[in-house]
């Protein structure tokens, strides 16, 4: 269910507009064909917008946690319309090749899953799903960080964010709550380990392959990272105090140095930490990690602290739906309105991992979901304060995390400066981003 990051990291916008050059990762596929159909608008005047048959391209419906739940909403769906729905199913690390593939054969018709979109936006075949967001209750922060040139070709189920979650039995006893600074929020981290050496206050990422997790403190000082006009301000004053501020929470021993996020999982689950980042699967991940009922009672979403008096941001998580314009446009408009905003589908998709639907007003209606106190704890503790960082649509995108994780895992191990490394971080992400401008 995460938004999976696109496999083929060296891909760049220039060599996708191309054509796929020999340059270009998928190059060796041979040139996109591109469509004449203008991205985004519905073109039944050319008869075919609305189709008595449709491709759902993904790997839920061959995932065994997930199968269950999207048959029923093919199902549903295939009866509500009177259409039908032909699996396309391939492992989600094959996504951007499968996809490519597809839109060079002319078959990508109909409504494809999950994160690799962004690969198919130099070929035009996307359509624009602004006309569907505007009627649906879907949070603004994230529809607007997702916009590509004022248009939007991935509409999210799920739209959340990666955020804090603690154990409430000891953020109540040393006073962490929503709203805090970043310096009550160490004070009282440092609370609970003079209380306890042997816990780890904060189990935060402090290793790869999830350090991106830097970037939402960089925002929440005020360094926007990669600014709308592919500018990257790391290095600034806000991104050095940041991580300044990361790595003396390290020194301090109130993180723990070599965490990875499914360390900091099995941390939690064993009671050795009291908070740590995670999507709203934490409760999930805390049962499977075999975390003991009582803790899993006391789980609770926590608001990121605050520096300097500026809003705190959480990295969006999520997955979405897209659409192929022109042929079969409206039928597949169709398919994704249906899974965002019914009742029954967003309650097959609850049911399955106890997520909550992106739309507010549709998770009303999920039967139990008013009564789930740690999903709705979730939404306005994280989700409302979540955004997707403008390398979200861009084809380099991993390889844009990766570089991010690297340079600030040298920071923390102490094998650079935080100014000197930082600076480095810029001028490598200088020369991946200035591949897609």
């Amino acid at each position: 269910m995460t938004h999976t990051p696109v496999p083929d990291q060296n891909v760049s916008r220039r060599s996708l507009l191309a054509g796929f050059g020999a340059l270009g990762i998928l190059g060796a596929l041979g040139a996109v064909s591109c469509t004449t159909t203008t991205p985004g608008k519905d073109s039944s005047t050319d008869g075919k917008s609305q189709v008595d048959s449709i491709n759902f391209y993904g790997n839920s419906l061959g995932d065994e946690a997930q199968k269950e739940a999207w048959q029923a909403i093919v199902k549903g769906w295939e009866a509500k319309s009177g259409s039908k729905i032909k699996p396309v199913i391939y492992p989600y690390d094959q996504a951007a090749t499968q996809l490519t593939l597809a839109a060079k054969s002319s078959d990508f018709i109909g409504v494809g899953q999950g994160g690799p979109w962004e690969v198919l936006l130099p070929t035009g075949r996307l359509a624009d799903l602004s006309d569907l967001a505007a009627g649906m209750s879907l949070p603004e922060k994230i529809i607007d960080s997702l916009r590509v040139d004022g248009k939007l070709y991935c509409l999210p189920y799920t739209a959340s964010g990666i955020g804090m979650v603690c154990d409430g039995r000891v953020a109540d006893d040393v006073g962490i709550k929503n709203g805090m600074t970043v310096e009550e929020f160490a004070t009282a981290l440092e609370k609970i380990k003079r209380q306890d050496s042997k816990l780890i206050p904060y189990a935060a990422v402090t290793k790869n392959p999830d350090l991106k997790d830097a970037a939402h403190w960089m925002w929440g000082w005020g360094s926007e990272v990669v600014t709308k006009d592919l500018r990257c301000t790391i290095g600034d004053a806000p991104s050095v105090a940041a991580i300044k501020w990361y790595k003396e929470l390290q020194e301090a021993g109130l993180t723990k140095a070599g965490v990875a996020r499914t360390d900091a999982r099995i941390l939690f689950a064993r009671g050795q930490a009291v908070i740590y980042d995670d999507a709203p699967l934490a409760r999930t991940f805390l049962r499977t990690n075999g975390g003991s009922a009582e803790l899993a009672a006391a789980l609770r979403p926590l608001q990121r602290p605050k520096a300097e008096g500026n809003a705190s941001y959480n990295r969006f998580w999520g997955t979405g739906l897209f659409c192929s314009a022109g042929e079969g446009e409206k039928t597949s408009k169709d398919f994704i309105s249906y899974v965002l905003t019914d009742t029954d589908a967003a309650t097959e998709l609850y049911k399955q991992n106890a997520l909550a639907p992106a739309d507010a007003r549709v998770a009303t209606r999920v039967p139990g979901l008013d009564k789930d106190a740690f999903q709705n704890g979730f939404r306005t503790a994280v989700a409302d304060h979540s955004r997707a960082p403008v390398w979200e649509s861009l084809p380099s995108k991993s390889q844009i995390d990766t570089a991010i994780g690297e340079g600030v895992a040298s920071i923390l191990a102490g094998q650079t400066g935080v100014q000197s490394g930082l600076n480095a971080l810029r001028k490598k992400l200088e020369d991946v981003l200035e591949q897609d401008r």
